[in-house]
């Protein structure tokens, strides 16, 4: 069956068929088309490349006297462009690097030099003020000890080294980067006994092993650094001392010690040029089965002979960020709200992250204030937001949220999110899936600038290599599969905390300079998009997103779409813990069933908007949250999306019920059930309250 139904695809000729536009009807599609053709002719490449090249002048860490410099050049353009701008200051827990230093003491004394090396051509790599290797939130401290290579640190790596009666305790622990967030890599030495960590990014994961490195390529050299927080973020992000509100100059703060998103055992990052030094002095077993890196020996796991002395001390303050909000105004329903942002912080010069992406937002502002000069306008209003402190731990974005929050639950539609908007040509978009249809829909509209396809075209081959080597364009019923919000950037806050509709997208590839000095303008020129075509590109995508949301019929959201995919969920945890539910006396019945009508509402419901239009349907996702949060990190809302525990970055889908399980907490996961009974019924009756004048009921 299979056979055919690939040789049926082959053979199917392709058909042209009308634009579809989820949300307009009978004139407004065909203005629609029409002001987004005339959208498309406006954005230019040179403009984001004048911005980048401005945005990347200077190291910018959040709080610096840089970082103001680069959000007072935001808010100029944006009222350059006619936007109403605003900056909106907090006042956040910040730590500086003040003295950090490693050192080999035996085998033999090595100090190493924390400084990433310099290149001729290229003047980013001499500036003084770039930060030395750190981690940010790191405590102070000096440790000694013997080294264990943990390989990615992730808890079954501990495991495997326990079934090989290997203790950290005590020990100083390497870890590579990858597989998890580097919170969570300190999280999980810390409940292990180690006293200190070390981070390295192995050659295997963004160095040699992966192609040419800098700079005959885009990947990492031996001596460049990823420096980056290991702030719990899967506790909560933002201001560690205002857990939940926001960090205005006059807010009540928790103690430090008190804060349950602050690491307890020294960290830093090294390069991998460092820790060959330390890994070649290791002896012990040799590595488990797929821990050997790309260094040119056979690692070791020890303990020792290597001991390392390390040293972190920063400088501990209160330091003001500064977040810019820009506005177009909608002329039809004000209040209501779509949402771009990105961050403007950068732990070194950011080309790639962030400033991609605020290149991106500053052309975006441009390009519609440009159509608003030919005549349009959005009905509703939308609002460019640049971030600060991003990196130090999603603070500025999160005390937005938190600020805003009642606003927000009762206005905001969506929130777009465009981090690292380039740093490939590979189109990339994770979102909840209400929103998929609509991403297709949007990608089917712009093309990729090399191939002539669109980028949806472009994107399926790349999912389906096996079917897609004849055909030219994917047949209509053809769908893309998008990833899932986790953490690790701005959409944090919307989603998990306030239960907005939210997309995280971008334009992927080989780049292994991430949080180095060598992430710079001339990086960006001369190894990702020299043209920045790319970054052209994305605008084009993000524009008409946002033109779309705002100026819509009715909203493109699409429930029947997560109904399904939550039913995707349950089965998954039904295969994956099998008799042992049934032992516990947890059962899925109930939520199925839910599931089911669910379907059955959001189904009507998407028949009744196109006759109905004023049914503002992005209120069911706000239906997933509940105040009281996840079991033993409150801060985290969404019942259905968030970041694992011991993943930081990666989702974990009904984290309530499956970390329960996990951890083999069947109480709390008879509980986490009961509740998500609750929440599925309370979004039947939401659909249903939506439905009733258009059923007839009174």
């Amino acid at each position: 069956m299979r056979r055919k139904a690939i040789l049926f695809f082959i053979i199917l000729p392709i058909v042209a068929s009308a634009q579809i536009l989820t949300g307009f009807i009978g004139g407004n599609l065909e203005k629609q088309i029409e002001w987004e053709q005339k959208f498309l002719k406006i954005p230019k490449a040179s403009n984001c490349e004048r911005h980048l090249f401005v945005l990347t002048e200077e190291p910018h860490p959040a709080g610096s006297e840089a970082g103001y410099k680069v959000a007072e050049y935001i808010d100029s353009v944006f009222k350059s462009y006619g936007l109403n701008s605003k900056i909106v200051d907090y006042w956040v827990y910040l730590p500086y690097p003040q003295d950090v230093s490693i050192e080999l003491v035996q085998p033999y004394k090595v100090k190493f030099e924390l400084k990433e090396p310099t290149w001729l051509w290229d003047k980013d790599t001499y500036d003084d003020n770039i930060f030395t290797f750190f981690n940010a939130y790191s405590p102070d401290g000096e440790v000694e000890a013997q080294v264990v290579y943990v390989n990615y640190g992730l808890p079954e790596d501990y495991e495997k080294l326990k079934e090989m009666g290997i203790s950290v305790k005590g020990k100083i622990v390497i870890a590579r980067y990858g597989k998890s967030f580097r919170g969570v890599k300190a999280k999980v030495a810390e409940e292990n006994g180690a006293i200190g960590l070390i981070i390295y990014s192995d050659p295997m994961d963004d160095g040699y092993m992966k192609g040419d490195v800098y700079p005959r390529g885009p990947w990492r050299p031996e001596g460049a650094v990823q420096r980056g927080s290991i702030y719990y973020m899967f506790e909560y992000p933002g201001d560690p001392l205002t857990p939940g509100y926001p960090a205005t100059k006059e807010a009540k703060r928790i103690a430090p010690e008190q804060a349950k998103s602050l690491p307890r055992i020294p960290t830093m990052p090294i390069s991998y040029k460092i820790a060959k030094e330390i890994l070649e002095n290791l002896s012990g077993p040799n590595v488990p089965e797929g821990w050997q890196g790309g260094l040119p020996f056979a690692y070791h796991i020890g303990p020792g002979p290597a001991k390392v002395k390390m040293r972190i001390k920063s400088e501990w303050k209160i330091r003001q960020i500064k977040n810019v909000i820009a506005e177009i105004r909608g002329y039809e329903e004000p209040d209501k709200k779509i949402i771009f942002g990105n961050h403007h912080d950068a732990w070194v010069y950011g080309a790639v992250d962030p400033n991609s992406g605020t290149s991106v937002m500053l052309e975006t502002a441009r390009a519609l204030s440009e159509l608003m000069k030919q005549g349009w306008k959005p009905k509703r209003t939308i609002l460019f937001c640049a971030w600060d402190a991003e990196e130090y731990g999603l603070i500025g974005s999160t005390e937005w949220v938190e600020e805003n929050y009642d606003d927000l639950v009762k206005n905001a539609i969506a929130y777009i999110n465009v981090d690292v908007a380039v740093s490939g040509k590979d189109f990339s978009a994770s979102s909840v899936p209400s929103l998929d249809r609509f991403i297709e829909e949007l990608i089917k509209s712009v093309v990729d600038p090399e191939t002539g396809n669109t980028i949806f075209a472009e994107a399926w081959k790349r999912q389906n290599k096996s079917i897609s080597k004849n055909i030219s364009n994917p047949p209509d019923t053809a769908r893309i599969k998008f990833g899932r919000l986790g953490s690790g950037s701005d959409y944090t806050a919307f989603l998990d905390f306030a239960g907005i509709p939210s997309i995280d997208m971008r334009f992927t590839g080989p780049y292994g300079v991430y949080h180095s000095q060598l992430d710079n303008f001339y990086w960006m020129k001369n190894f990702c998009d020299p043209d920045f075509k790319y970054h052209e590109t994305m605008v084009k995508i993000v524009g008409i997103a946002l033109m779309r949301l705002s100026s819509c019929d009715y909203l493109p959201f699409d429930y029947v779409n997560y109904a399904n995919e939550i039913e995707g969920y349950i089965n998954e945890i039904e295969k994956d813990y099998g008799d042992l539910l049934k032992g516990k006396g947890i059962d899925f019945t109930n939520i199925k069933e839910k599931i089911k009508t669910m379907k059955l509402y959001a189904d009507s419901l998407k028949m009744k908007q196109r006759t109905f239009l004023t049914l503002d349907v992005s209120k069911l996702e706000r239906k997933f949250t509940r105040k009281v949060g996840l079991p033993n990190r409150n801060w985290y809302k969404h019942r259905v999306y968030a970041p694992g525990y011991y993943l930081g970055y990666g989702t974990q889908v009904l984290p309530g019920i499956n970390e329960a399980l996990s951890f083999n907490n069947f109480d709390v996961a008879l509980k986490e059930i009961k509740l998500f009974e609750e929440i599925l019924e309370d979004i039947i009756k939401e659909t249903q309250n939506l439905l009733k004048p258009k059923l007839g009921v009174k």
